[in-house]
């Protein structure tokens, strides 16, 4: 799977009232498509295609904040689920764990997060001429979506 598989070609050009006839463009909406699903997806760690992720082990735990986690947890693995991150403890260190992380079906990722992209779509389409960060183009509505599916990374310091 893909961000095309998510949102094809032809949906955004329905979204963005281009007729489908007209294909000069399809390269540039294809890659605008692509940035605002890894944006959403960077945003809010939800993996919005299934895929293999290695993570690194330190001091016998790795904290998993990708959403949602697909694979079988090994046996010798003891799991705390948190509120926005599952961490995984061993009494010894590995170097790397592999995990399989995100939506395995187009039709499994939040409609939410979907609409956010298609409105990053129409504005890096229509507003491309502007330099207005992407932040300022998404409207107060998508910025709520976005943080409502948002997991947070949280950084210990030592004392």
């Amino acid at each position: 799977m893909a961000y095309l598989d998510i949102i094809t070609l032809a949906d955004a050009k329905v979204y963005l009232r281009i007729d489908d006839t007209l294909t000069e463009d399809d390269a540039q909406i294809t890659r605008m498509i692509n940035a605002a699903l890894s944006y959403v997806e960077r945003y809010t760690n939800h993996v919005l295609f299934a895929q293999d992720k290695e993570y690194r082990w330190i001091d016998g735990c790795v904290s998993v904040y990708d959403h949602p986690v697909n694979s079988e947890v090994p046996a010798d693995l003891v799991v705390e689920h948190k509120t926005l991150h599952k961490n995984y403890s061993l009494g010894t260190d590995k170097s790397l764990i592999e995990l399989n992380v995100g939506y395995t079906l187009p039709a499994d990722v939040p409609q939410e997060l979907i609409e956010v992209a298609y409105e990053l779509i129409e504005s890096l389409y229509y507003e491309k001429e502007t330099n207005k960060s992407i932040q300022s183009r998404i409207s107060t509505i998508s910025e709520l979506m976005l943080n409502q599916y948002k997991r947070f990374i949280v950084w210990e310091q030592e004392a």
